[in-house]
């Protein structure tokens, strides 16, 4: 075999890797024979599933228990003492978690994976292999790498990833000789035009320089200009493999797909928390045509409908070009895309009718002051009005509240949590966290600027890699930062209590609350069984619906006033203070939206919500 792609633990089993599926297509493409092994399918088979997606996605990222699993496996000395207040932390977490002795689990397995691993490696007896890492990937590929390279020393080891962005890959390269060449960026185009050189080189047996020049081993890419020049990619070593692992039936694999790279609102503001995209910001997108084609032969290759987009944002024209003209043909699709908050009612809908059924929109917190300062472009209503219009459609949402920002006014998470209650029908957030600083992001980039101070690495780098604590600094991802003038743990107590009990009334109960307005005779029948209802229903008249439609976006008091000229003055004040003092209205300054779900909406049924798009355990 030409190549080996490797996903190598600790990373979800749910679905396939977009750039092994990718790379793979490529490559055979290009004449060269290529395969892929998903390891971390293995390793779940090993360590049992359930323990291997928590480890995956289930604990704080910021720990990298995942990588730590494998740190014994790849170090061949400690210099360092072990760090007690991570050791206190990982326990912390894990018992939070419900995981018991996890380092006995480590010492049973991990070097024995690292040698089976090897060896199946070797079975195949490949040339080249190519590790992705991104994630909790980079220990486990290491260690696996350095197997490879006392079995066959001839075997050429190249690694690629986001892990690899950067001077992450550089630092990769110089402090672990088990790596020949590392990869930057997107290598979608050079690395098989690279391989195929690498490989008529070696059969000459000359020593003339690469074309394509690896300075020090380290192969500098650019970013990928036209999409539609990719081919499609090949999960079919996933899928072969997925069939083999014990418990494959409790799997609902997703199939990643790719409409656009960079993100086309962070060209014009960058999020401040945003270490997406690393260098390769730029918005670019495949035409509609192309896209269409690529989802219909995905979903006829692998007889699945779940589809989840590996893009950042949505694109506005494939609304308009990719989602609008599928709507009404029933393919059956479920999909996934990640959204910004501002869309309108009309564009939710159609991704709605499209087969669109969850979303992850850019919501991240309550609070105008505090979304100005992470450059969302969005404010407190239009956050609410997409919860709002997403509970109508039947769409699902994926969102977080983040805390941490230099100058944040700590008030506002009382403000927040205030109006929580208001908001029980609507679906609640994963949770509320602080920020990390990401390299690549603002916050990183100009972290003294912006209020951050002692930026560095994230303590659990120190226990992983025995690499010197300058080269660590250029290894990490994630950073910590001391911001004095952030929300404490204390001025975010509230707020977590309310999202708690919001998050209790969704999940601890048989149906979650509502808020619901049904047209009856010219008025609205309004069902309410928030924890704030007054009654469980109430007969909304003329006046009150009048205000409930005009807020249906956010509106100003003038634009209220304009109502006195069809009914009087006295209707519309005796309506905003009665819907206000329902909870039916949400005020906000001199703004206000309506908060009640119209029935009759739905586009998306409880059936297609539940048959996550991403993937996930049954």
């Amino acid at each position: 075999m030409d190549v080996l792609l490797l996903s190598a633990p600790v990373v979800s089993v749910v679905r396939p890797s977009a750039a092994l599926g990718l790379l793979q297509a490529t490559l055979r493409r290009a004449g060269l024979s290529a395969s892929s092994l998903y390891l971390n399918l293995t390793f779940a088979q090993w360590i049992g599933l359930d323990l291997n997606e928590c480890l995956a996605g289930g604990l704080p990222s910021h720990l990298l228990i995942g990588d730590w699993f494998f740190a014994e496996a790849l170090r061949t000395d400690r210099i360092r003492p072990v760090d007690q207040t991570y050791e206190r932390e990982r326990h912390s977490a894990l018992d939070k978690a419900g995981i018991g002795d996890l380092d006995a689990l480590r010492d049973q397995y991990a070097q024995a994976f690292v040698r089976f691993a090897a060896e199946k490696i070797m079975a195949s007896r490949p040339r080249v292999v190519g590790f992705t890492t991104m994630f909790e990937q980079t220990a486990a590929s290491l260690a696996i790498a350095a197997a490879v390279k006392a079995s066959s020393p001839d075997t050429v080891v190249c690694f690629g990833g986001a892990n690899c962005h950067g001077p992450m890959g550089t630092v990769l390269r110089e402090h672990f000789p088990q790596i020949d060449y590392v990869f930057t960026g997107e290598a979608d185009q050079t690395f098989a035009p690279f391989v195929k050189e690498l490989l008529q080189r070696n059969a000459a047996r000359h020593g003339a320089e690469f074309s394509l020049a690896p300075r020090n081993g380290v192969v500098a890419t650019s970013p990928t200009r036209d999409l539609d020049e990719l081919p499609v990619p090949d999960y079919s070593d996933y899928f072969a493999q997925l069939s083999e692992l014990e418990e494959h039936y409790r799997v609902r694999p997703s199939i990643p797909f790719e409409s656009s790279r960079g993100c086309w609102w962070g060209q014009k503001h960058h999020c401040t928390f945003c270490g997406l995209n690393g260098e390769g910001m730029t918005f670019r997108e495949k035409s509609p045509s192309r896209l269409l084609d690529e989802l219909e032969t995905l979903v006829v290759r692998h007889a699945i409908a779940r589809m989840a987009a590996t893009d950042n944002i949505l694109s506005p024209k494939h609304v308009a070009n990719v989602l609008e003209p599928m709507v009404g043909e029933h393919r059956g699709l479920n999909l996934f895309y990640e959204i910004k908050s501002n869309f309108d009612e009309e564009k939710l809908r159609t991704l709605a009718r499209s087969g669109v059924t969850w979303v992850q929109p850019g919501i991240e917190n309550l609070s105008d002051p505090i979304l100005r300062l992470m450059r969302k472009g969005v404010d407190r209503l239009l956050n609410v009005r997409l919860l709002r219009n997403c509970r109508e459609l039947g769409l699902g949402v994926i969102w977080s509240i983040l805390y941490g920002f230099p100058e944040e006014p700590s008030e506002e998470y009382d403000a927040a949590a205030e109006i929580v209650p208001l908001l029980e029908h609507l679906q609640p957030p994963v949770a509320c966290g602080r920020i990390r600083l990401d390299r690549f992001s603002p916050n990183y980039e100009q972290a003294e600027m912006i209020g951050f101070r002692s930026v560095r690495p994230f303590r659990s780098y120190a226990e992983i890699y025995e690499i010197p604590d300058e080269a660590l600094s250029n290894l990490a991802y994630f950073f910590d930062g001391e911001a004095p003038s952030s929300a404490t743990e204390l001025d975010l107590e509230k707020l977590r209590t309310a999202v708690k009990r919001w998050r209790a009334r969704w999940f601890d109960e048989p149906e979650p609350p509502v808020l619901r307005a049904f047209p009856i005779d010219g008025g609205y029948l309004i069902e309410d069984s928030r924890s704030v209802a007054c009654e469980p229903f109430y007969i909304a008249n003329e006046a009150e619906v009048a205000v409930l439609d005009l807020c249906r976006s956010p509106r100003v008091d003038k634009d209220l006033e304009k109502l006195a000229a069809r009914l009087s003055n006295d209707a519309v004040e005796s309506a905003l203070a009665s819907l206000r003092s329902r909870g039916y209205l949400l005020q906000h300054g001199r703004r206000s939206l309506s908060l009640p779900a119209m029935a009759g909406k739905e586009e998306v049924d409880e059936q297609a919500r539940a048959d996550f798009p991403f993937g996930y355990l049954a």
